[in-house]
């Protein structure tokens, strides 16, 4: 698989930083439960996450607006 562009994951978040934030979240956490399986990597978990994230299996979410 051809890793993705840096435009289709600007389509996908509202800034880059967005997007590496949310995938070094969900690699941390796909990384906690698979740790203490055979063949644990951590570029696999960074692949698998970014592939959730294309996929939307995993949805960017924009915290910086104020809440009332």
């Amino acid at each position: 698989m051809l890793p993705p562009s840096a435009k289709d994951l600007m389509n996908i978040g509202q800034s880059k930083y967005a997007v590496v934030v949310a995938t070094a979240q969900r690699a941390r956490a796909l990384s906690e439960t698979k740790k203490n399986e055979e063949s644990y990597r951590l570029s696999g978990m960074i692949t698998e996450a970014l592939d959730d994230i294309i996929e939307q299996k995993v949805v960017i979410v924009n915290d910086s607006e104020p809440r009332l």
